[in-house]
């Protein structure tokens, strides 16, 4: 599964941020490993393996992950981040995020986008042109 997903500089105000390490570090690889619906395929083993941790670490950190948070930003779902579900887990606030990620101001996407296309669009019409 390849993709991407956007790691919003305030991250490093959240409350995430003070986090110890092995669960910040699985919130990291939870990001990078969702889906575009912030779903994450796994087993518990699989990411400790993934994340260099025990499966009791791995085990915590989840736990943590999915327990509310009184110092959230977010007071969706209690500032909990994710859910257990079958084959692994959602990120709750995944499409909050990611809706701020395409709408957000300063995106350059619409533009790029733009561009590519009107590229493509003198490229193809350079081609039909008949050479003399």
């Amino acid at each position: 599964m390849a993709g991407w997903t956007k790691l919003f500089s305030s991250i490093v105000t959240s409350s995430i941020w003070c986090e110890d390490d092995k669960t910040f570090r699985v919130w990291v690889a939870l990001l990078a490993l969702s889906d575009q619906e912030g779903i994450v395929e796994g087993s518990v083993p699989g990411l400790a393996n993934l994340c260099r941790l025990t499966p009791a670490e791995m085990r915590a950190a989840l736990e943590k992950l999915s327990s509310p948070d009184p110092d959230s930003r977010s007071p969706e779902f209690e500032g909990r981040r994710i859910e257990k579900i079958e084959g692994g887990w959602r990120l709750l606030n995944y499409e909050k995020y990611r809706q701020k990620a395409v709408a957000g101001e300063g995106s350059r996407a619409p533009y790029y986008r733009a561009y590519r296309a009107r590229k493509r669009a003198e490229a193809f019409k350079d081609s039909e042109e008949p050479t003399e």
